[in-house]
């Protein structure tokens, strides 16, 4: 059953891009297809690329007279290629000049001989068993008007799936082919008619899942404007694309890709167009890619045939531009930058550099992104009573005319584990120090110039005094290693009391444990002596 419908039109889509964060580089690059079939680039006018190959069909037929009969004795040929030339791999072709895909990732050809109507049908191949099967179209399922190259198709031909095919012969329309059980289903196949559609020979309408998950075609001509038509129960609205610097060249493909609906097309040089400049930009934004032309010469053949696969790294890009010696088979790769991880403020409260107690006041840490901690140098004019600063950490502050105030900030505050303002000596030097923020505590120091480490993932804090020197063995901290600091780490290990040495340079071993083996080290380093 044939049905007639009309596509509405709309405003041009209005969608801003931004370049930031996006990059594409050359996978590998195979020049001059001519020379990697040996045919004539007249004979593979378009391609596609999948799973990392290209496949190009030729419809070269050569025809013998044979006995007084003619006979074909070359027959069109599919071809599969990667970066090394021609792989070997072959499939029986179609005489016209298109090939594409399903979802299924099985090629598509049409079997009529070019330039005619695609009236004969089309080929569906599994490249992956060789197996194929022939659609044969019915007339009044379709309109049968010549159609150069073919669209990309939806689902799985083999199986169930749908095309959308030009009829160039009947004004702005084109038909909708379905397929049910392997075969054609008539009474789904239909055409649709397009008010101000351009339409031509060399026609493609691409379906695609949109941005929003709707079903979408993306329809172009050569010389038209590219059109995306949206549909819900057959039921279609056109929107005319604005892409910067598009050429009038037939091949183009839709991207939905982070976050965004994106369409890949070829560029023109000034007023030249089939070259194999390409672009990737949202309708009405600016491109996020702009790959510019390796060609000076145009082709000749008004084509260049670019579609891609999406990954969760990124996306992979076919770029087949038919030419002797300038034509090239070229792989693509976009991917985006990953955006730097965000880390908060963090801010020293209290008794530094000259600075008070504040809820809005603080000493803003330098970040350390190589090693994900805060660092800061600091003075302390040692104000207190016993010569002593506090202080504490914060990651947010108050503003002037905040009325919250120190309540205002009190989630954001972080401090010392400890009872009551946890005091900072000598001894503790480079020792890791333990943060919480519940009830966090004030730091105390004496009077000097310190070096802070915040590690704030593990929630730890390291203090050292700036010019305080460190030797391991020198426990009581003197600059010396001798019989002394012996006597005093045998002590603190015995009374497990560690509090009036200088950890760090008691960990003989380097173990992060003060034990007898520190000891019997120490013992052998001053002996030896």
């Amino acid at each position: 059953m044939k049905k007639l419908l009309l596509i509405a039109a709309m405003a041009a889509l209005a969608l801003g891009a931004s370049a930031d964060g996006y990059k594409i580089e050359q996978v590998w690059n195979l020049q001059n297809p001519q020379a990697v079939t040996g045919l004539g680039c007249l004979e593979i006018r378009q391609g596609f690329g999948m799973d990392g190959k290209f496949y190009v069909n030729s419809k070269k037929m050569v025809v013998d007279t044979i006995d007084g009969v003619p006979t074909v004795t070359t027959a069109p040929v599919i071809y599969e290629i990667d970066q090394n030339g021609l792989t070997g791999v072959t499939f029986p072709g179609g005489k016209n000049c298109g090939i594409s895909r399903d979802d299924a990732g099985n090629i598509i050809v049409s079997l009529t001989q070019f330039p005619n109507s695609w009236s004969e049908g089309l080929r569906v191949i599994n490249p992956n068993t060789g197996e194929y099967i022939d659609l044969e179209i019915p007339e009044d399922a379709a309109i049968m008007g010549r159609c150069d190259f073919l669209s990309f198709a939806k689902g799985n031909l083999m199986e169930d799936g749908e095309i959308w095919l030009n009829g160039a012969n009947q004004g702005s329309s084109f038909s909708h082919i379905a397929v049910a059980g392997g075969e054609i289903d008539a009474d789904n196949c239909y055409y649709m008619v397009g008010d101000g559609l351009q339409t031509s020979s060399s026609v493609v309408i691409n379906p695609y899942t949109d941005i929003n998950g709707d079903d979408a075609l993306l329809y172009w001509s050569r010389n038209g404007n590219p059109e995306k038509l949206s549909y819900v129960d057959n039921q279609f609205t056109r929107t005319t694309l604005n892409l910067v610097n598009r050429a009038n060249t037939n091949g183009m493909f839709p991207l939905v890709w982070d976050g965004k609906e994106f369409f890949i097309y070829s560029t023109k040089d000034g007023t030249t167009h089939y070259l194999d400049g390409f672009a990737i930009a949202e309708s009405g934004g600016e491109p996020i890619v702009d790959i510019p032309k390796t060609t000076t010469t145009n082709n000749g053949f008004q084509s260049q045939w670019l579609n891609a696969e999406v990954d969760e790294d990124g996306v992979t890009i076919y770029q087949y531009y038919p030419g002797n010696n300038a034509g090239h088979f070229t792989v693509w790769r976009l991917t985006k930058d990953e955006p730097a991880p965000e880390y908060p403020p963090v801010y020293i409260l209290g008794e530094v550099n000259d600075q008070s107690w504040a809820p809005n006041a603080g000493t803003l840490m330098d970040y350390d992104a190589e090693n994900n901690v805060y660092t800061a140098t600091v003075t302390l004019d040692g104000r207190g009573e016993n010569n002593e600063n506090y202080f504490s950490f914060t990651t947010e502050l108050a503003n002037d005319n905040d009325e919250g105030g120190w309540a205002y900030i009190e989630q954001f505050r972080f401090g010392a584990v400890s009872e009551g303002d946890f005091w900072y000596s000598d001894p503790m030097a480079e020792w890791p120090l333990e943060l919480t923020d519940e009830n966090g505590q004030a730091f105390r120091a004496e009077a000097g110039e310190y070096e802070l480490t915040l590690d704030k993932e593990n929630m730890k804090l390291y203090i050292k005094k700036v010019g305080q020197t460190l030797k391991r063995g020198d426990v009581n901290g003197d600059g010396t290693v001798n019989i002394t600091d012996v006597t005093i780490l045998i002590n603190a290990v015995m009374s497990e009391d560690f509090t009036n040495i200088y950890l760090s340079n008691a960990d003989v071993d380097d173990s992060g444990n003060h034990n007898i083996t520190d000891v019997t080290l120490l013992i052998t380093s001053v002996m030896g002596n």
